[in-house]
Protein backbone atom coordinates (compact mmCIF):
# COMPACT_ATOMS: atom_id res chain seq x y z
CA UNK A 1 0.00 0.00 0.00
CA UNK A 2 1.35 3.17 -0.80
CA UNK A 3 0.02 6.28 1.07
CA UNK A 4 0.34 10.29 1.82
CA UNK A 5 -0.11 11.16 4.88
CA UNK A 6 -1.60 15.21 5.45
CA UNK A 7 -1.33 16.52 9.29
CA UNK A 8 -3.21 20.18 9.49
CA UNK A 9 -2.50 22.09 12.06
CA UNK A 10 -5.37 22.76 14.31
CA UNK A 11 -7.14 25.91 13.63
CA UNK A 12 -6.96 27.44 16.63
CA UNK A 13 -2.74 27.00 16.64
CA UNK A 14 -3.42 28.57 12.88
CA UNK A 15 -5.45 31.61 13.65
CA UNK A 16 -2.73 33.78 15.74
CA UNK A 17 0.16 32.82 13.08
CA UNK A 18 -2.01 34.15 10.43
CA UNK A 19 -3.09 37.49 12.65
CA UNK A 20 0.07 37.82 13.70
CA UNK A 21 1.56 37.95 9.88
CA UNK A 22 -1.64 40.42 9.20
CA UNK A 23 -0.36 42.53 11.78
CA UNK A 24 2.99 42.95 10.60
CA UNK A 25 1.80 43.47 6.99
CA UNK A 26 -0.19 46.38 7.78
CA UNK A 27 2.56 47.68 9.96
CA UNK A 28 4.69 47.23 7.06
CA UNK A 29 2.26 49.17 4.66
CA UNK A 30 1.27 52.09 7.12
CA UNK A 31 5.00 52.66 7.57
CA UNK A 32 5.73 52.19 3.58
CA UNK A 33 2.90 54.44 2.49
CA UNK A 34 3.22 57.24 4.75
CA UNK A 35 6.77 56.97 4.09
CA UNK A 36 6.11 57.49 0.14
CA UNK A 37 3.45 60.39 0.91
CA UNK A 38 5.84 62.91 2.66
CA UNK A 39 9.11 61.72 0.33
CA UNK A 40 6.67 62.29 -2.78
CA UNK A 41 5.41 65.56 -1.39
CA UNK A 42 5.93 68.69 -2.49
CA UNK A 43 7.94 70.94 -0.47
CA UNK A 44 8.70 74.25 0.60
CA UNK A 45 9.15 74.47 4.17
CA UNK A 46 8.34 71.22 4.53
CA UNK A 47 5.49 71.56 6.97
CA UNK A 48 3.10 69.40 4.61
CA UNK A 49 5.42 66.42 3.57
CA UNK A 50 6.17 65.83 7.74
CA UNK A 51 1.79 65.95 8.61
CA UNK A 52 1.08 62.46 7.57
CA UNK A 53 -0.15 61.12 10.52
CA UNK A 54 -1.26 57.14 10.98
CA UNK A 55 -4.18 57.01 13.09
CA UNK A 56 -6.33 54.17 14.25
CA UNK A 57 -10.47 53.78 13.82
CA UNK A 58 -10.24 58.03 13.64
CA UNK A 59 -8.15 60.24 11.32
CA UNK A 60 -5.45 62.27 13.12
CA UNK A 61 -5.66 65.94 13.21
CA UNK A 62 -2.07 66.73 13.69
CA UNK A 63 -0.19 69.17 11.90
CA UNK A 64 3.34 70.26 12.01
CA UNK A 65 3.40 74.30 13.60
CA UNK A 66 3.23 76.77 11.15
CA UNK A 67 6.25 77.81 11.57
CA UNK A 68 8.20 74.28 10.64
CA UNK A 69 11.13 74.26 8.33
CA UNK A 70 11.67 77.74 6.49
CA UNK A 71 9.43 78.70 3.45
CA UNK A 72 11.11 79.88 0.18
CA UNK A 73 11.21 83.15 -0.81
CA UNK A 74 9.67 84.17 -4.10
CA UNK A 75 9.51 87.60 -6.33
CA UNK A 76 7.49 87.61 -8.86
CA UNK A 77 8.79 88.74 -12.06
CA UNK A 78 6.84 89.42 -15.19
CA UNK A 79 3.39 88.15 -13.98
CA UNK A 80 5.24 84.50 -12.89
CA UNK A 81 6.52 83.55 -9.58
CA UNK A 82 10.64 83.21 -9.31
CA UNK A 83 12.07 81.68 -6.02
CA UNK A 84 14.91 83.84 -4.71
CA UNK A 85 15.53 81.59 -2.04
CA UNK A 86 14.64 77.88 -0.96
CA UNK A 87 12.72 76.72 1.57
CA UNK A 88 14.51 74.20 4.07
CA UNK A 89 12.49 71.29 2.65
CA UNK A 90 12.31 69.83 6.13
CA UNK A 91 11.19 66.90 6.38
CA UNK A 92 10.52 64.07 9.26
CA UNK A 93 8.30 61.25 9.49
CA UNK A 94 6.78 61.08 12.54
CA UNK A 95 6.93 57.03 13.62
CA UNK A 96 3.61 55.20 14.62
CA UNK A 97 4.58 53.79 18.65
CA UNK A 98 1.49 52.06 19.17
CA UNK A 99 1.19 48.34 18.23
CA UNK A 100 -0.56 48.21 14.92
CA UNK A 101 -3.25 45.67 14.58
CA UNK A 102 -5.36 44.36 11.40
CA UNK A 103 -8.43 45.79 13.46
CA UNK A 104 -10.47 48.43 12.70
CA UNK A 105 -9.62 51.27 10.48
CA UNK A 106 -6.39 52.80 9.83
CA UNK A 107 -5.93 55.88 8.70
CA UNK A 108 -2.68 58.16 7.13
CA UNK A 109 -4.11 61.90 7.31
CA UNK A 110 -2.81 64.87 6.38
CA UNK A 111 -4.34 68.30 8.31
CA UNK A 112 -3.00 70.92 7.05
CA UNK A 113 -5.27 73.92 5.90
CA UNK A 114 -3.79 73.39 2.18
CA UNK A 115 -3.77 69.40 2.01
CA UNK A 116 -6.90 68.43 0.01
CA UNK A 117 -6.26 70.81 -2.62
CA UNK A 118 -2.45 70.24 -3.23
CA UNK A 119 -3.55 66.23 -3.02
CA UNK A 120 -6.87 65.90 -4.95
CA UNK A 121 -6.72 69.26 -6.91
CA UNK A 122 -3.55 70.26 -8.23
CA UNK A 123 -4.02 73.42 -6.32
CA UNK A 124 -1.27 74.28 -4.59
CA UNK A 125 -0.48 77.77 -2.18
CA UNK A 126 0.60 81.13 -2.87
CA UNK A 127 3.44 80.72 -1.06
CA UNK A 128 4.56 78.07 -3.59
CA UNK A 129 3.91 79.99 -6.97
CA UNK A 130 0.89 78.46 -7.30
CA UNK A 131 2.15 75.07 -9.07
CA UNK A 132 4.62 72.49 -7.85
CA UNK A 133 7.57 72.02 -8.68
CA UNK A 134 8.37 70.16 -12.87
CA UNK A 135 9.77 67.44 -11.00
CA UNK A 136 6.58 66.52 -8.93
CA UNK A 137 4.04 64.10 -10.91
CA UNK A 138 0.70 66.09 -11.18
CA UNK A 139 -0.85 62.55 -10.11
CA UNK A 140 1.75 61.85 -7.13
CA UNK A 141 -0.90 61.73 -4.60
CA UNK A 142 -3.24 59.31 -6.51
CA UNK A 143 -0.23 57.40 -7.59
CA UNK A 144 0.84 56.26 -4.14
CA UNK A 145 -2.66 55.81 -2.44
CA UNK A 146 -3.91 53.70 -5.47
CA UNK A 147 -0.71 51.54 -4.89
CA UNK A 148 -1.81 50.38 -1.32
CA UNK A 149 -3.25 47.10 -2.02
CA UNK A 150 -0.36 45.92 -3.63
CA UNK A 151 2.15 47.46 -0.90
CA UNK A 152 -0.20 45.11 1.94
CA UNK A 153 0.42 42.27 -0.88
CA UNK A 154 3.70 42.49 -1.06
CA UNK A 155 4.10 42.82 2.92
CA UNK A 156 1.91 39.89 3.27
CA UNK A 157 3.83 37.28 1.17
CA UNK A 158 7.15 38.26 2.93
CA UNK A 159 6.04 37.24 6.57
CA UNK A 160 2.69 35.11 5.73
CA UNK A 161 3.02 31.82 7.80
Amino acid sequence: MTTVKITGVPFDQLVPDIQEALNDALAGTLALQQGALGEANPKDSGRMASSWFIGHNTPRRDTRPEDWGTKAVRKTIDGKSTIVTPGSKTYEQEEYTSKITFDGTWYISNNVPYAQPVCLLGGYPRSWGGSAPESIPKDWFSAIANQTGAVFTRQFNKVKP
